[in-house]
């Protein structure tokens, strides 16, 4: 084969490599865990993988094909050495190299980023072909769109179940914000730079789809990204724009954009604005961001601990547990798990340290100079500088309210590229050629295809490719598949797929482990496990994926939760000689997960039901009181002291205290089921507390889970207080959901009883004396993850 045969093969893989890449946020296949994430990047790695081979050998044979002279590729090979000094001193160096399936975000998946950065500034060095791929990108924004819009009429289209706000293929709505910024900078760039009546119809077109898709997303912090890059394109266009027409244009649609938001804002109240689907969330200025501050506040006292390299790439959920603050609690269990501050800035400055905020900063500023260079030396026009302004200053404001995602990661990238090429003499036209250009295109290219070379990169990728990306995606697809049949009783079949997961090996164990305990528990707690006579086999596999998982992460407090319950449900299935060591390894196990993360209440709600099931009522009692302490505004703390003291210690007067304590709260405690009513009823009628009572009438038609006993047993205890309008009430209600308590009641109805057990005796039945389940602290305590399952998008909890 000739030289100019293999120059062309090596260049069409690249070219699939270059094009390919910006397929990734559109793949989707909803047969792993994370699909919406997780899909993607496995996609990524594989198709960098069997490419980037390809591109070495191109660049080795002919110097035009690699990357030019750029400060800010340096800039970013200087974060690129941040990101692996943070990995090699991270407090878990393994999660900062592979990240984990919810996000993907460990420094191997980024290093395929960095290598399809180079792959296309390597080989894309003009307008003419960076016009090319940025329609291509154009198109593929707007099937996103489109994707997003259908959601709408048909919220079940990629087979989940979308919200009020649509992500799409994104699945997350602010992912998709995010990702139409990008896409309208590239769609207004394209317009400007082209005289074509058809292409800008198409270019006017995509716009609307794409605007549309990104209002559809409701985001606000996209919603103040955009509204950055239109205010600084506008100025920068028309301070250095000539063209008095343009220059009014400009600033009149910029104003025009910014004044509907002003008049929208102020007439929100109205019946109209009200009216119009996505308008009063983005007119919705004042949303709570407390528990962004905490993350925030726990970031900056990371950073001061740990300044240099921070606490590693892809760890803070191990600072943030280790700094966890019991307010989180007040508002719901979601905002408990963070494994991000929810703010660039402080992820990097965290997670990295003083390397990583400074070679952060430093690809922006080079960005900002190498941009305005390029445009004083005539190396790009207006329309170019004005956007390569404009769009990072939208990318970076609208990440002071999230963190980085396979999208933002896709189109940044796209976004550096672009930079780096568009800030090369001969770009848009050869104004200037540089000494080095002109010298390489004088060299002679005698270098032959490096077949040796190539083949033996590329049998080493492949490798890469098929034990870190094939094989955790079969593994993934076995899990999901395996938990899919197990949540619908087809037991066998779920535990023999994922028994097999369980031997392909993959970096990304955390899921399975948090997947099979789940199901485990649920079955155990429906009486199914115990029938399944292979559910030993099944225990000693969770314990020896936990335990090896732990072995490697041994700071993550998320899984050592989990394997401490998973250990305390199994406990009454056991023989009887292995009960009490697996209870000793299940406090062991809750022990280490306070170890990391000490003001964590629900670590000790579960503690306190493991000593509750054991007989230690006092030790249960004063672990509860000590959750309690850590911030006594969180009602469900209060509501399982009382409890405990209430109906395990005896101490009625200041249990039932602390059950009303518990609904008075700042953060009260919401009643999940009938039981729940009756509880709090008995504590209002102990205390006189006719209000509360009062409130429990009002709720019972919220909850479930109550019988027609439970219902007569919270109707006398408003008898006895009195009460006896809200007692009608609930009978009435009774005599609805079973009508043949009718004849015990007829007493009432007659006037002949005055009472429920006047009635009752009256009718010649026996007379219930119900009293209430007590449901053990970690019993209530809902599911800490219920979003790592197929349909799960990277919105779950932040591990």
């Amino acid at each position: 084969m000739n030289r100019d045969t293999a120059l062309k093969i090596f260049k069409f893989l690249t070219y699939v490599g270059i094009y390919g890449g910006l397929l990734m946020p559109v793949m989707f296949l909803p047969v792993v865990i994370f699909p919406f994430v997780f899909s993607k990047l496995v996609f990524l790695q594989v198709l960098i993988g069997l490419t980037f081979p390809a591109y070495v050998a191109l660049a080795w044979m002919d110097p035009a094909y690699r990357p030019p002279k750029s400060m800010l590729y340096w800039a970013i090979i200087a974060y690129f050495v941040a990101l692996s000094l943070s990995t090699a001193f991270s407090v878990d160096p393994i999660r900062s190299w592979w990240g984990n399936q919810e996000r993907m975000n460990g420094l191997f998946t980024l290093l395929h980023l960095f290598a399809w950065l180079t792959m296309t500034i390597g080989v894309l060095k003009s307008w003419k072909q960076w016009y090319r791929l940025l329609n291509y990108q154009v198109a593929l924004s707007v099937f996103m769109a489109v994707i997003a819009l259908l959601q709408k009429p048909f919220p079940r289209l990629l087979q989940f179940q979308a919200g009020d706000r649509v992500g799409g293929l994104l699945d997350n709505p602010i992912y998709m914000g995010a990702y139409q910024i990008f896409s309208l900078a590239f769609i207004a760039l394209l317009f400007l730079k082209t005289k074509d009546k058809l292409a800008r119809f198409w270019f006017i077109v995509a716009a609307c789809i794409d605007l549309a898709a990104f209002f559809a997303a409701q985001s606000r912090g996209a919603l103040i990204g955009l509204a950055a890059f239109v205010a600084v394109f506008a100025l920068y266009y028309a301070v250095f724009t000539k063209q008095k027409k343009v220059k009014l244009a400009v600033l009149g649609g910029a104003g025009a954009f910014f004044g509907l938001y002003v008049v929208a804002f102020l007439f929100r109240a109205t019946a109209f604005v009200q009216s119009i689907p996505f308008l009063p969330r983005l007119l919705n200025l004042q949303a709570a961001t407390e528990t962004r501050f905490i993350a925030w506040r726990i970031a900056w006292e990371g950073f001061l601990e740990r300044p240099l390299t921070g606490w590693g790439f892809d760890a803070f959920h191990i600072l943030f547990n280790l700094k966890y603050n019991p307010r989180s609690l007040e508002f719901g269990y979601y905002e408990t798990w963070f494994d991000r501050a929810h703010n660039t800035v402080m992820d990097v400055i965290s997670m990295t340290g003083l390397f990583g905020i400074v070679t952060f900063a430093a690809i922006f500023l080079t960005l900002f100079i190498l941009v305005w260079k390029a445009w004083r030396r005539g190396w790009i026009d207006l329309p170019i500088a004005a956007i390569l302004t404009a769009l990072p200053v939208g990318y970076f404001l609208q990440n002071l309210f999230v963190f980085d995602h396979p999208a933002a990661f896709s189109m940044s990238y796209l976004m550096f590229a672009l930079t780096i090429a568009a800030t090369q003499p001969a770009f848009i036209g050869e104004k200037e050629e540089s000494e080095a250009a002109k010298a390489a295109a004088a060299k002679p290219k005698t270098r032959t295809a490096p077949w040796v070379l190539f083949a033996a990169l590329q049998i080493a990728m492949l490798f890469v490719v098929w034990r870190y990306s094939v094989l955790p995606f079969k593994a993934s697809t076995l899990s999901i598949r395996g938990n899919q049949l197990l949540s619908v009783g087809r037991i066998d079949e779920g535990w023999q797929l994922l028994k097999q997961a369980g031997t392909i090996p993959t970096p990304y164990v955390d899921e399975q482990t948090f997947l099979l305990s789940r199901d485990m528990i649920d079955l155990a707690r429906s009486g199914a496990l115990a029938n399944y006579p292979k559910w030993p086999e099944m225990f000693d596999h969770v314990k020896r994926i936990s335990e090896a998982h732990l072995k490697d992460h041994p700071r993550n407090t998320h899984p050592l939760f989990i394997y401490a319950r998973f250990l305390q449900e199994m406990i009454p299935l056991l023989p009887e000689e292995e009960r009490m060591q697996t209870a000793i390894l299940s406090e062991q196990m809750y022990k280490r997960a306070i170890d990391t993360s000490p003001k964590r209440q629900q670590l000790y709600f579960g503690l306190a039901r493991l000593y509750s099931s054991a007989g230690q009522k006092d030790q249960a009692y004063d672990t509860l009181k000590t959750a309690l302490d850590f911030n006594r505004d969180v009602g469900e703390s209060w509501w399982y002291v009382g409890l405990t003291d209430w109906f395990d210690r005896g101490n009625e007067d200041a249990g039932s205290q602390a059950i009303l304590n518990a609904v008075d709260a700042k953060s009260p405690y919401q009643l999940q089921v009938v039981n729940d009513a009756f509880l709090l009823a008995q504590a209002a009628a102990l205390h006189n507390d006719v209000e509360t009572l009062k409130a429990v009438l009002a709720a019972l038609p919220k909850l479930g889970g109550g019988s027609v006993q439970l219902y007569l047993q919270i109707a006398r205890v408003m008898e006895r207080a009195g009460l006896i309008e809200e007692r009608n009430i609930i009978l009435n209600a009774i005599l609805q959901i079973d009508p043949s308590i009718g004849p015990q009641l007829e007493g009432l109805r007659t006037g002949l009883a005055s009472s429920i057990d006047e009635s009752i005796q009256m009718a010649g039945a026996f007379i219930p004396t119900t009293t209430p389940d007590i449901v053990p602290p970690s019993d209530a305590v809902p599911e800490e993850n219920n979003t790592t399952t197929a349909s799960a998008g990277g919105s779950g909890p932040r591990r």
